[in-house]
């Protein structure tokens, strides 16, 4: 543990400044560097970010917007409560988002004909062209972000990100 610990004096494993730390660590206690559910979500806000920085001074779209308009071409006609089970964002956030998209004419909003108290939401003409130019964006991120990874390293890293939902999925929640 201390060799480890003095490999990562000066910055963690993700490059970013690591705390001073004078005394071994504790075994009790948790060693953030090494800790899945940290590294993870350091990893998915970064991602978020980097990603939002491409897209939003261009086109003016939020991070919930975005996600939005790229939940509405997965599927066409999908609910906001759909789009929030997701996208794993609250309701009220998702209905703003949806409203400023619709209100920039990018999606619409229909009464569901088996459920009045639902919306459907649909991307507009407008709307899945930004989705189209968003998506180009994305992908092309991607890659970047995938760059000297080969492809079976690729898929091995989906494969396990899909078995740890999986595992997530069995798991009881927290009330």
């Amino acid at each position: 543990m201390a060799e480890n610990k003095s490999k990562n004096a000066a910055k963690d494993s993700v490059g970013t400044p690591a705390m001073a730390d004078n005394a071994e660590l504790d075994d009790d206690l948790i060693d953030l560097d090494q800790f899945l559910p940290y590294r993870a979500t350091r990893l998915s806000a970064k991602l978020s970010k980097i990603l939002a920085a491409h897209y939003q001074q261009e086109f003016d779209v939020s991070v919930t917007q975005w996600r939005v308009l790229v939940h509405l071409t997965q599927q066409s006609h999908i609910s906001i409560r759909d789009i929030f089970d997701r996208v794993d964002m609250d309701r009220a956030r998702v209905t703003r988002a949806v409203q400023q998209l619709e209100a920039r004419h990018l999606v619409t909003k229909d009464a569901n004909q088996d459920d009045r108290r639902l919306l459907r939401l649909a991307l507009t003409d407008k709307g899945q062209a930004l989705a189209g130019e968003l998506a180009a964006i994305a992908l092309s991120f991607e890659e970047q972000l995938f760059a000297g990874i080969n492809a079976d390293s690729r898929s091995q890293l989906l494969e396990l990100i899909d078995q740890l939902e999986e595992n997530l999925s069995s798991m009881p929640a927290a009330h």
